[in-house]
């Protein structure tokens, strides 16, 4: 969750925000509210998921019925109507070619949507905030006051 003061990025478990000290606890809470509940959750899931599935079986079927097509048509066609074996044994040598490198390239897709975090990356886990913040490298600015403060002592030593 991010301060709503400075921006910074803090754990849900943070009831303080650990760079300007704002009190995290009503935007917690305003957060834990805003998030559906469980059931509608998992039903939305569910529907996500069998639409997947359905489109994903609609998809492989289409790719099947044009491959089969282009199969039989470079074996029937070519191969034995023309007696082209040599050309249409290299026609379909590419075209399974083409055809393992596109099922090769929706496992690939599908394995990493598979890996990724249920959470954004850009949300911090309780047990990443318990280290100290890093040390800055800049020289703190001084403050307004510093200046003026010696110029009160001697205010007072002339009155």
């Amino acid at each position: 969750m991010y301060c709503p003061n400075c921006g910074k990025t803090n754990s849900t478990a943070q009831k303080f925000c650990r760079s300007c000290g704002f009190n995290l606890e009503q935007t917690r809470l305003s957060l834990v509210e805003q998030q559906p509940s469980g059931e509608v959750e998992a039903s939305l899931q569910r529907r996500q998921q069998q639409v997947e599935r359905w489109l994903t079986i609609a998809g492989v079927s289409a790719i099947s019925v044009l491959i089969l097509g282009v199969l039989w048509g470079v074996i029937y066609k070519i191969i034995i109507v023309k007696g082209e074996v040599v050309e249409g044994l290299g026609f379909l040598g590419f075209i399974i070619g083409v055809v393992l490198f596109a099922i090769l390239a929706w496992y690939r897709d599908s394995l990493r949507k598979a890996g990724k975090p249920s959470l954004p990356a850009a949300m911090p886990r309780a047990e990443d905030t318990a280290e100290l913040l890093p040390a800055t490298q800049m020289e703190p600015l001084p403050s307004v006051t510093e200046r003026t403060t010696e110029l009160l002592g001697a205010e007072k030593k002339r009155l």
